[in-house]
């Protein structure tokens, strides 16, 4: 004889479903912004690499970077990025939208923004020890170019 086993219920109501579905796609939303980064401080730190380094030399002691890097290590935001495929990069919008946030926090002026860049040739993301020091040269990438445009 089998017994078949009865299907349980869901606890979840379809608002539980829903929101947890919004959770998801804000997920999604926040992989592709710190992977979009992370190419953008590669592809920069190959471009100009006394630069980059210059400005790590500059962030490296600083409190926030470091409390950044025990947050990145203690999230394992380097296992969020690389779960799965590599997203898409954003947009050069959603960029410019990042560096005004960014520049409201730090209390910078920038002017209206125009990030042109060529997101479709950024490199691979590079795993590894250094992933949270490309997210930031990304981050210092898109608001200096926003700062300084072309």
């Amino acid at each position: 004889m089998s017994k078949k086993k009865a299907r349980t219920p869901s606890p979840l109501t379809p608002v539980d479903r829903k929101l947890l579905s919004i959770l998801g796609e804000h997920q999604l939303v926040q992989r592709g912004v710190l992977c979009t980064l992370a190419r953008l401080g590669t592809a920069w730190r190959r471009i100009e690499p006394e630069r980059t380094r210059a400005w790590l030399a500059q962030l490296e002691p600083h409190p926030l970077y470091k409390g950044g890097q025990f947050l990145f290590d203690l999230l394992e935001v380097e296992d969020f990025m690389l779960d799965g495929p590599a997203p898409p990069p954003v947009s050069s919008e959603e960029l410019a939208g990042i560096a005004r946030r960014a520049a409201d926090l730090a209390g910078i002026e920038l002017p209206v923004l125009g990030v042109g860049l060529v997101l479709d040739a950024l490199p691979p993301l590079e795993p590894g020890f250094y992933l949270y020091r490309d997210v930031i040269l990304g981050l210092v990438f898109v608001l200096v170019s926003a700062a300084d445009p072309p």
